[in-house]
C-alpha cells in the first residue's frame, strides 16, 4: 500500500471499505441515494470502488462524475452525460448534438441572476430541462441499468443559489431531477449517487426544498473506527519497511483524534521523513506533528473552501466562529458563538438562524462536533493549524 495523500485512491490502496462499500451497493439496487462525508473522509475513492465494481460483474453501468466546476444548471447536465457517454456503453448512445447545444446553452445562462435582470428564467430552464430529458430519455432505452455517481453535488446546488435570492431558480432545477429520478421507466434503469461534503439537506431546508429531495435515502460515511486505523497503519509501516510500534501507532491516532485516512497518511509521511531509516520513535512522531503544523500546504485549503463553499459574508462568519472554538481543545458553547457574531448580525432571530445553519455546514464538512453542549473541532491536527495560523 502506497503512502498517498489528496487524491482518490483504488486496489490495494483502497483500504477498510469492505463494510461499507457492500452496503452502498445493497442499497443503490433499490434506491436513490444521498451520500454525506466530511471533506478527506475517503468519499470520493468509495465512489470509484463502486462504479469499478458493478462495472467490472456487468450489474450496471457505473459512471462517476465531479459538478464541483460546474457554473450552471446546463454545466452539470453536460458533465452528467460526458461521464454516462465515455463509458463503453455510452459511446454506443452519444448524441453529439446534444451535448453541443448545452454546452452552447450552458454559455448563454452563465451568471444568471433571477432578480432584477429580465431574464426569463421559467423559459431557460424549459429548454435545457426539454434537452435534457431527451438525453436521458435515450439512454433508459440501453439494456444495462445505470448507476450514476454525481460528486460534489451540493456544491453545485450552493453556487446556483448564489444568484437566486427568490429561490425559484433552485426549486426549478431540484424538482426536474427529482421528475427524473421518479420516472417509471427508469425504477429499474436508473439510479443516482448524490455526494458531497456540504450537507445537501441543511442547504434545503435553508431554502425550503426538503421535498424535493425525499426520495433520496440519507446515508453517512465516517473515519475509520481505533481497530481499521491501526491495521491502515500497520499495512503501511510494512509497505515501506518501518517499524512503527503499537504504542508509537496510538500515539499517531491520538494526534490525528479523526481517524480519516487523510490525516493517518499525512501523519505518516511527515514521520518517513523524520524517521528517514532510521527506527520510528516518539520523537521522530513528535517532530513530525511540529513539521505539519509549520507548513500550510496539508491544512490551507479547509480556510480557502470557507469562501468557495459560501461566499461574503457567511464565510467571515464561519471564520469568527471556527476562530473562538480554536482557543479550547474543548470548543465553546452555542451561546457564545451567537453573542460573537451580534456585531455582524443584530437581529438576534436572524442571528440564531444564521449560527445554526453555518454549524450544520461546518458539522457536515468535516470543522466541527458537538460534544457535551461544546462545539469543537473534529481534528486536534485541525484545531491547533486554526489556533496557530487562523486565529
Amino acid at each position: 500500500m502506497k503512502n498517498i495523500i489528496g487524491k482518490p485512491v483504488d486496489g490495494e490502496n483502497f483500504f477498510g471499505r469492505d463494510r461499507e462499500l457492500r452496503e452502498l451497493r445493497r442499497i443503490c439496487e433499490d434506491e436513490h441515494i444521498l451520500l454525506l462525508a466530511p471533506r478527506r473522509v475517503g468519499k470520493t475513492s468509495l465512489l470509484h470502488a463502486l462504479a469499478s465494481d458493478v462495472n467490472r460483474d456487468e450489474s450496471a453501468v457505473g459512471a462517476y462524475v465531479s459538478v464541483a466546476a460546474a457554473k450552471n444548471e446546463p454545466q452539470f447536465v453536460e458533465a452528467a452525460l460526458r461521464s454516462i457517454y465515455e463509458t463503453k456503453a455510452g459511446k454506443k448512445l452519444k448524441p453529439n448534438s446534444i451535448v453541443t447545444w448545452i454546452q452552447r446553452h450552458g454559455r448563454r445562462v452563465r451568471g444568471i441572476k433571477v432578480a432584477g435582470t429580465g431574464v426569463d428564467v421559467d423559459g431557460c430552464a424549459r429548454e435545457w430541462q426539454d434537452e435534457a430529458n431527451r438525453a436521458f430519455a435515450g439512454i433508459l432505452q440501453a439494456k444495462q441499468p445505470w448507476l450514476i455517481l454525481i460528486d460534489e453535488f451540493p456544491i453545485f446546488v450552493l453556487t446556483i443559489a448564489a444568484h437566486d435570492a427568490t429561490g425559484e431558480r433552485v426549486r426549478s432545477f431540484l424538482q426536474w431531477f427529482r421528475n427524473l429520478r421518479q420516472l417509471p421507466e427508469a425504477s429499474a434503469k436508473l439510479r443516482f449517487i448524490l455526494a458531497g461534503s456540504v450537507g445537501l439537506d441543511s442547504v434545503t431546508r435553508r431554502h425550503r426544498l426538503t421535498d424535493t429531495i425525499n426520495d433520496l435515502r440519507d446515508w453517512r460515511l465516517g473515519p475509520y473506527d481505533a481497530e481499521t486505523a491501526d491495521r491502515f497503519l500497520t499495512e503501511l509501516a510494512r509497505s515501506y519497511r518501518m517499524k512503527v510500534g503499537p504504542e508509537l501507532r496510538r500515539r499517531i491516532c491520538e494526534h490525528a483524534e479523526w481517524l480519516i485516512p487523510y490525516h493517518l497518511q499525512v501523519i505518516f509521511s511527515a514521520l518517513r521523513d523524520r524517521a528517514r531509516g532510521a527506527t520510528s520513535s516518539e520523537a521522530h512522531l513528535d517532530a513530525a506533528i511540529e513539521d505539519l503544523l509549520a507548513r500550510r500546504t496539508y491544512f490551507s485549503s479547509w480556510e480557502e473552501r470557507l469562501r468557495g463553499a459560501l461566499g461574503a459574508p457567511e464565510d467571515a462568519f464561519a471564520r469568527a466562529m471556527l476562530a473562538a472554538c480554536a482557543r479550547d481543545p474543548k470548543g465553546t458553547t452555542l451561546s457564545s458563538l451567537d453573542q460573537g457574531l451580534a456585531g455582524e448580525v443584530p437581529d438576534p432571530a436572524v442571528r440564531r438562524k444564521t449560527v445554526r445553519w453555518l454549524l450544520d455546514v461546518l458539522l457536515n464538512d468535516g470543522y466541527l462536533v458537538e460534544q457535551e453542549g461544546r462545539w469543537r473541532f473534529r481534528s486536534g491536527l485541525l484545531r491547533r493549524y486554526w489556533e496557530r495560523h487562523v486565529v
